[in-house]
């Protein structure tokens, strides 16, 4: 671990214990603070009963197309409501310390705040529960894929804490006519990548895969998560104990590598970050990558990547183990309502709007401008519209069926430290440490911090 990612965990774990010290930042409830009456189509409350009231949302990334999108149609809202809202962006590397200081801590200073699915854990003690007012607005997580439930619930089976708003399956990226010449289809199995990865091997000059093994915020995980899972592994048993060093586990881990020691991913990809492993696709330079399926907007945009590249992209689903469920990562971001916050009831209007699946479908038919043009949506009846469909490259059918098995990572106050641990073991073992002793010692590693 770097000395300043150490840092900042080493402030994250500070802030956390001081808050479990102190207990749950004090705030009024939601459900006091809830105007009722008649409301309009996207369920606010019609009459602006809270006109001219400022809300603020801490943030990050704001480059996010989707991000873009809803910020320029704040102002639709703003008419609608009389409720101004400011979007504040934080940097995504000191993100999780910011979310612990307004949430566990209690800093005050925002009303809304949005937040990756991993980062769950450490921001619901200073999060309104949202079952209440979901049920008063007539909606439900439900409408949301079961990984998308999951982070909404932040590792509380039965209290809701956030609204998914943003959300990807992970998926397997090819160049359709690569694929095309040598008479390949998208493997199904990793047995089968295994061959078509030899066969783009041996009959083109591209990197048959884009892998990406470098630490770079855990980003070298979730090809090796998929593989894990799927093979009937875990980062924990029930009992909380680490059990990714197991026979299956050893076995998915080894696949994991493999792709790269025969060759099919190039040897810098031992310290590549996402970045790095999307450019090389992006460029021409490789064949197929597994990555996000938000990536499409940019894969398929000329102006951003190689113009033959850009007509020339397949997506399929990850590929799994003969006889075995898929099961891939599906990463959520949500929005919830602060505890401290002095105008939840406004704050509620923004997030019923913002997660609406109207608001939703119109950004995803929106393709005026490629700055907000988004092929992502989380709402299951939104990834199953053919007209949304038929505007993003039918993605979001295959992201429903992607994400109906998919899951996410464990929902614990621990997993920043735990993901620091789990990628540096990855990237060693890139780099020719043993897999079998590489991960029965960190097996002991996680053990001892957890129990730390």
């Amino acid at each position: 671990m770097s000395p300043i990612r150490k840092l900042g965990v080493l402030a994250v774990t500070a802030l956390l214990a001081l808050s479990g010290c102190a207990g749950t930042p004090a705030g009024v409830e939601l459900a006091s603070q809830l105007k009722t009456g008649p409301v309009d189509e996207l369920g606010l409350v019609t009459g602006k009963p809270y006109d001219g009231t400022r809300v603020r949302l801490l943030s990050c990334c704001k480059t996010a197309a989707q991000f873009a999108a809803l910020q320029r149609r704040t102002a639709d809202f703003t008419a609608r409501t009389g409720i101004e809202v400011e979007w504040a962006n934080i940097p995504y590397e000191s993100y999780l310390q910011k979310i612990v200081a307004e949430s566990a801590v209690g800093g005050g200073t925002y009303d809304l705040i949005v937040w990756p699915d991993a980062y769950g854990a450490s921001a619901k003690v200073g999060l309104q529960p949202l079952d209440d007012a979901l049920a008063q607005a007539g909606r439900s997580i439900a409408d949301f894929p079961p990984p998308f439930q999951q982070a909404a619930r932040a590792g509380d089976a039965d209290t809701v804490y956030g609204i998914p708003f943003r959300g990807f399956s992970y998926n397997y990226f090819y160049r359709k006519s690569d694929y095309d010449r040598l008479g390949l289809t998208p493997a199904t199995t990793w047995a089968e990548l295994d061959q078509r990865l030899e066969a783009l091997k041996q009959g083109l000059e591209r990197n048959p895969l884009a892998g990406q093994y470098g630490r770079n915020g855990g980003q070298n995980l979730y090809t090796w998560l998929s593989m894990l899972w799927s093979n009937g592994a875990d980062v924990f048993d029930a009992a909380g104990e680490p059990a990714f060093d197991t026979p299956a586990g050893i076995e998915a881990t080894e696949q994991y590598m493999s792709l790269l020691r025969k060759g099919y991913s190039p040897p810098e990809s031992t310290n590549w970050s996402e970045t790095d492993s999307t450019q090389s696709f992006e460029q021409g330079a490789s064949s197929s990558v597994f990555t996000w399926a938000w990536q499409m907007d940019d894969f398929s945009d000329p102006e951003k990547v190689k113009p033959e590249v850009a007509a020339d992209v397949g997506v399929a689903p990850m590929p799994g183990w003969p006889g075995k469920t898929t099961v891939s990562y599906g990463y959520t971001w949500l929005m919830g309502v602060l505890n401290t916050s002095e105008n939840q009831g406004a704050a509620w209007e923004y997030l019923k709007w913002v997660t609406h699946p109207k608001t939703e479908r119109d950004i995803a038919l929106d393709k005026a401008d490629p700055a907000t043009s988004n092929s992502i949506v989380v709402h299951t009846a939104n990834m199953l519209d053919p007209e949304v469909n038929a505007a993003n490259f039918g993605l979001p059918r295959l992201q429903e069926a992607s994400l109906r098995t998919a899951r996410t990572v464990p929902m614990t106050i621990d997993w920043p430290q735990i993901q620091d641990a789990l990628e540096v073991a990855i990237n060693e073992m890139a780099h020719g440490a043993p897999v079998p002793d590489r991960l029965r010692t960190l097996s002991g590693e996680i053990r001892d911090l957890v129990r730390r």
